[in-house]
């Protein structure tokens, strides 16, 4: 590698959440017959809404200004094209956009989507139905809105009682003959109603900003918006807006008998996010300032919580994507080459170690190795099942850059690949390009590694979990708060040093060249001093969360690296 080199860390991103299925898609994803999904989640052969569809409001009772603006942000949010605050990632539009999916199977001969947008508003503040209404006035109260291409939505205040509510459904959604007739027919259009639950039964329609009723009885968390009943109507109001849209009239999208139907999110009861089980909404994101849990950012600055969606092409239930996961990578890989100003010891100065193997075969030539993030590539559908074989890790790897590039694969934690945890947690390799230089074929460097936080913490994922075997002392607190992603980085920057200094097998290593001790692997278990056996040695640790560590990153990271062994000292080489 010559010193005018730039390589380029290329990372393919198999972080596939697609998570947490509830008891119904559970048994349709164990089904290998596709016949059966189809009758699990059958399309009914009717219409779904499609079109420039606007969304009409009907404020039925009290609501602040403040409460309304929850509400009509977050429609804004659906199809917006201003930017959303964090990057728009993960955003409410692209929440909204996986309905997208039931479209393209419905009309796989012929393009069709919807578009809404927000339409009129109409405020009925003097209760004039009274506060005690049935399913007949919702409907009576629905129609008040456009009837032509447009969904009414009723939302009642929180002294309004409803026919049903807390005690069968806390909203619900249907349609009705409009007064119009197209062409001499009669027409329907659809309506969605959603009540205020915070005085009524908040532990039932509010949950998880609410403690539930039955159940675990964990404490809430904090609501987005800091209206526990205004964030839990956002929630039904999602839910139910994806039902309308996948299957306004009854005869679309869904599961089960009609009378009760299961809908793109009321297929999902209670996901929210990964690793999400009865009582536990799934790992969410954290507002640092409020403390409150959201999954989706909105336009004017909102957070928002919305409810997994059924993705039928997977037969499972889709959260939104952590990009905190993906941040821990990336602002690792942001930290091995950075100018910008790092606390000590930093990733930096651990990375500059490897500077050392290049002085030794090169003393009268200086050449060094420079490393820069490249693209992204996000591979979530599973393309290729959640089993890997070697050979398919090397064909994902292939869909990187193969010039100048170290290609990065990592597999989500409910993905298997070939070896891991029974032989390895990663590994690095090269492989042919498709590309030749001067009539010359080439080879590309990639490395893989897998999130062992489901599968073998206890393998890869130490000092962050207890080990098998050997000594069982308490697992380290992780810096970053997931074991997964923090034993992953663990493994990716061993295998990254190797692939710098041993890159196609022929470069620096001891023993066999068929199980080989390169930079990191030559130094098992050390990360700071006076390391031994079941002993990480001594690292630094976060005063405030306890989190142990042994170097700082860019956007105040804070990891865990291994040691590196010094060939010019013949050592191991930590940096605490």
């Amino acid at each position: 590698m010559g010193s005018s080199m730039c390589s380029h860390l290329f990372l393919l991103l198999q972080f596939v959440l697609l998570l947490s299925l509830t008891s119904a898609s559970r048994e349709m994803a164990k089904s290998s017959d596709p016949s059966k999904e189809a009758l699990a989640f059958q399309y009914h052969n009717g219409p779904l809404l499609t079109g420039e569809i606007s969304i009409n409001l009907i404020w039925y009772g009290k609501f602040k200004p403040s409460q309304r603006a929850i509400v009509t942000d977050f429609f804004a949010s659906i199809s917006s094209s201003r930017p959303q605050k964090g990057s728009a990632q993960p955003s409410v539009a692209n929440w909204w956009k996986s309905t997208e999916k039931y479209y393209h199977l419905a009309n796989s001969k012929k393009s069709s989507s919807l578009r809404l947008s927000l339409g009129t508003q109409i405020l009925e503040q003097n209760y004039p139905l009274g506060k005690s209404l049935s399913n007949k006035q919702i409907v009576q109260l629905a129609s008040k809105g456009g009837q032509k291409n447009a969904i009414n939505v009723v939302l009642t205040a929180s002294d309004v009682a409803v026919e049903g509510f807390c005690s069968s459904k806390c909203g619900t959604h249907g349609s009705s003959y409009s007064a119009l007739k197209i062409k001499g027919k009669n027409t329907k259009f659809a309506y969605i109603w959603v009540g205020n639950s915070e005085t009524q039964c908040p532990g039932q329609c509010a949950w998880p900003f609410h403690q539930p009723i039955y159940g675990p009885q964990n404490p809430p968390l904090i609501a987005p918006n800091g209206d526990v009943g205004l964030d839990g109507m956002v929630i039904n109001l999602a839910g139910l807006l994806a039902g309308t849209a996948t299957n306004p009239f009854g005869n679309g999208y869904f599961q089960g008998p009609k009378e009760a139907p299961l809908e793109a999110a009321s297929a999902c009861p209670g996901v929210y996010g990964k690793g999400a089980y009865p009582g536990y909404a799934g790992d969410l994101l954290l507002d640092s300032v409020t403390g409150a849990s959201y999954n989706a950012l909105g336009v004017n600055g909102r957070k928002y919580l919305l409810p997994a969606l059924f993705d039928p092409s997977s037969s499972t239930c889709s959260t939104l994507f952590k990009p905190s996961q993906r941040a821990i990578v990336t602002d690792f890989i942001a930290s091995v080459p950075s100018s910008r100003p790092q606390a000590q010891p930093s990733v930096a100065k651990w990375w500059k170690a490897t500077e050392k193997y290049y002085h030794l075969p090169n003393s009268k030539k200086f050449s060094s190795l420079r490393l820069s993030l490249g693209t992204q590539i996000l591979e979530e559908k599973y393309r290729l099942g959640k089993s890997l074989s070697n050979k398919q890790i090397e064909q994902l790897a292939s869909k990187g850059g193969q010039k100048n590039a170290i290609n990065v694969v990592l597999t989500a934690s409910d993905v298997a690949v070939e070896g891991f945890c029974s032989s390895k947690c990663g590994t690095h390799g090269s492989s042919y390009s498709a590309q030749s230089i001067k009539g010359k074929n080439t080879k590309f460097a990639y490395i893989w590694v897998g999130n062992s936080e489901t599968q073998c913490p206890g393998q890869c994922a130490w000092p962050f979990h207890q080990p098998i075997y050997g000594p069982q002392n308490p697992p380290l607190v992780a810096p970053n708060n997931d074991v997964g992603m923090d034993g992953l980085v663990i493994n990716l920057a061993g295998l990254l040093a190797g692939t710098a200094t041993n890159p196609f097998g022929n470069g620096y290593f001891q023993g066999p060249k068929e199980a080989p001790l390169e930079a990191a692997s030559a130094c098992p278990g050390i990360y700071g001093n006076g390391a031994y056996p079941g002993y990480a040695g001594e690292l630094l640790l976060d005063s405030v969360t306890g989190a142990s560590y042994n170097a700082h990153g860019v956007n105040g990271r804070k990891y865990l690296l291994p040691a590196l062994y010094d060939p010019s000292t013949s050592a191991c080489s930590t940096l605490v």
